[in-house]
C-alpha cells in the first residue's frame, strides 16, 4: 500500500469534514478514473484477531488515584462490537482500578438519540460517558461538558472533526472514530458470472444484482438476494436514502445555509427505483432491516452485494464467514446522468461526558483511554475503525492492509455528509421526516410523488424555524 502522508490526509479529511456542508453534488469535481478499480482487499492480520480479545498495546499515563470510582457509559454498537467493548473495560479498568458498567441501548441511534434527550431532558442522565453519532453535537451540546481544560487543542487529531464537535467555543466530545459507508461485493461471484468489475451505477448494480440471484437460485440456493441495505424506520435509512438521493442528482437536502435542496423528480425516481428492489433484489423484510441483519446474510453467504460500513470487512473474514477471503469493497454506485456522482455517507462516533456526572474525572479517563492512539490503533486493526488520528494511517499495522487505503481513498474522493450543521438541533426532526416519508414509499403506504410533495412541505417548515 503506498504512504499515506499525514499533511496529505489531514488537508483532505479536513475538505471534507470541516462544516459539514459537503454533501451538496454541484460542488463535485469528480473522481479519478480508477474509481472502481480498487484492488480486492487482502485478509491480512484480519483473520488474526487477537485471541480472546486481547488488548496488547494501551496508553501508559492514565491516572492511578481514582481507583474504587464508578463510571456508566452507554455505546450503542453492532452486535460483533460487544466483546470487544468488554475487553476495552476490563483493560481500563485494569489499568486504573476504575469501574465501568456498559449499558447497551442498541444500534438504531434514532432510538438511541431519543432516549438521550428523554435522559437529559428530564435531569436524570443514566451514564457519565455517552458515545454521539457525528451528527448529535449541535442537540446534546447544552449536555456536555466542556472537554477542552482536559484535552487541549488536539492537534494530533483531524480538525474538521474537533471543529464539529465544538459548539460556542466548547468542546462537547472527543472523535474515536470516523465511518465511511461501502459497496461491498462477491469478488468471486463477479469473475463466475463474468463481470470484469464491481458496479459503477445504480443500473450496473441492478444487472449484476439479477444475474447473480438468478444463477445462484437456479443453484439450489433459494435464499440468495442480490442487494442488502438498511431499510428500517431509523438514522441507518435516512444514510440509504441520501446515498440514492445525492447520487442520482436528488440534492443534498439542505444547503450550508440551510435552505432546502431536494429535486422533486430526481428524488422521486430514485425512492421508485428503491421501491422495486424490495422482494426482486433484496429480501421482503429489508424494511425492517438494520447493519447487522443485512451483515448475518451477507456472512451466511446469502448475497452479491452489501451497503455496510468498515467493520463489516472485519466481520467478513472470520473465520465463521461463508465469504472469507471472497469478499470487495468500494464506492457505492452512482446514477447514469453527467451530473451522478457516488455519495458514500460520513460517519462515526465521539465520546461526550455529562455535565450531570458526579465522576467526571474518572469518566474523562475513560476517554482519554478510548480515544488514545493505542486504542484506535487496536480498534482500527481488530475492528476496522477508522482512526481520527491521521498519524496512524502511517503505522505498520494499517500500512500492512489495503482496506485502510480503500477507506482513505473514500473519504477523499467520495465521502459525502448528513446536513447536521445546517439543521441545528432540527436535525433530529428532519432526519425522522425524511426517513419516514422515504420508507412510506418503501412500504407501500404513499407513492413517491405524494411522499416527496409531503417532505418538501415540512423539510420548509423546520428549516424556517
Amino acid at each position: 500500500m503506498a504512504n499515506i502522508k499525514t499533511t496529505f490526509w489531514t488537508l483532505g479529511l479536513l475538505g471534507i469534514l470541516t462544516g459539514f456542508a459537503l454533501a451538496a453534488a454541484d460542488d463535485y469535481k469528480g473522481l479519478r478514473g480508477s474509481e472502481h478499480k480498487i484492488p480486492a482487499l487482502p485478509s491480512t492480520a484480519v483473520e488474526k484477531t487477537v485471541s480472546e480479545f486481547e488488548i496488547k498495546d494501551w496508553p501508559r499515563y492514565l491516572r492511578t488515584d481514582l481507583k474504587g470510582s464508578l463510571i456508566k457509559v452507554v455505546l450503542p454498537e453492532n452486535a460483533p462490537d460487544r466483546p470487544w467493548n468488554d475487553a476495552l473495560m476490563r483493560k481500563f479498568r485494569e489499568l486504573t482500578g476504575i469501574e465501568v458498567q456498559t449499558i447497551r441501548p442498541g444500534n438504531d441511534t434514532s432510538a438511541v438519540l431519543s432516549s438521550y434527550l428523554r435522559e437529559f431532558e428530564t435531569g436524570s442522565p443514566h451514564a457519565d460517558v455517552y458515545a454521539i453519532d457525528i451528527v448529535w453535537p449541535g442537540i446534546l451540546s447544552d449536555y456536555a461538558e466542556d472537554l477542552r481544560p482536559a484535552f487541549g487543542d488536539m492537534s494530533d487529531m483531524v480538525p474538521g472533526l474537533v471543529e464539529n464537535n465544538t459548539v460556542r467555543g466548547k468542546l462537547i466530545a472527543v472523535p474515536y472514530f470516523v465511518e465511511i459507508s461501502l459497496l461491498y461485493y462477491r469478488r468471486d461471484l463477479l469473475k463466475t458470472y463474468h463481470f470484469v468489475e464491481p458496479p459503477r451505477t445504480w443500473n450496473e448494480l441492478e444487472r449484476q444484482a439479477k444475474v447473480i440471484a438468478k444463477g445462484e437460485r437456479a443453484n439450489g440456493r433459494g435464499t440468495f438476494w442480490g442487494f442488502l441495505w438498511q431499510g428500517a424506520a431509523s438514522e441507518a435509512l435516512t444514510c440509504n436514502a441520501l446515498e440514492w438521493q445525492i447520487s442520482q442528482s436528488g440534492g443534498s437536502l439542505l444547503k450550508p445555509d440551510g435552505t432546502v435542496s431536494l429535486e422533486h423528480a430526481p428524488m422521486v425516481q430514485a425512492l421508485e427505483r428503491a421501491r422495486r428492489w424490495i422482494g426482486t433484489l433484496s429480501p421482503p423484510d429489508v424494511t425492517g432491516q438494520l447493519e447487522d441483519d443485512s451483515l448475518r446474510i451477507w456472512k451466511n453467504g446469502n448475497a452479491a452485494f452489501m451497503r455496510s460500513w468498515p467493520y463489516a470487512y472485519v466481520e467478513s473474514m472470520r473465520p465463521d464467514s461463508s465469504v472469507r477471503n471472497q469478499v470487495g469493497v468500494t464506492l457505492l454506485p452512482k446514477g447514469d446522468d453527467p451530473g451522478a456522482r457516488p455519495a458514500d455517507v460520513l460517519g462515526g462516533f465521539q465520546l461526550m461526558v455529562s455535565k450531570k456526572s458526579a465522576n467526571k474525572d474518572a469518566a474523562i479517563e475513560l476517554v482519554k483511554f478510548l480515544t488514545s492512539p493505542e486504542i484506535q490503533g487496536v480498534n482500527a486493526a481488530t475492528r476496522g475503525y477508522a482512526p481520527t488520528r491521521p498519524a496512524l494511517y502511517d503505522s505498520p499495522a494499517l500500512k500492512a492492509n489495503q482496506f485502510f487505503a480503500t477507506l482513505r481513498d473514500v473519504l477523499l474522493n467520495g465521502a459525502v455528509t448528513r446536513p447536521s450543521t445546517a439543521a441545528g438541533p432540527q436535525y433530529d426532526r428532519l432526519s425522522t421526516a425524511y426517513f419516514t416519508a422515504v420508507r412510506q414509499t418503501l412500504i407501500g403506504e404513499k407513492s413517491a410523488d405524494a411522499a416527496v410533495t409531503e417532505l418538501e412541505s415540512e423539510l420548509h417548515r423546520l428549516s424556517a424555524k
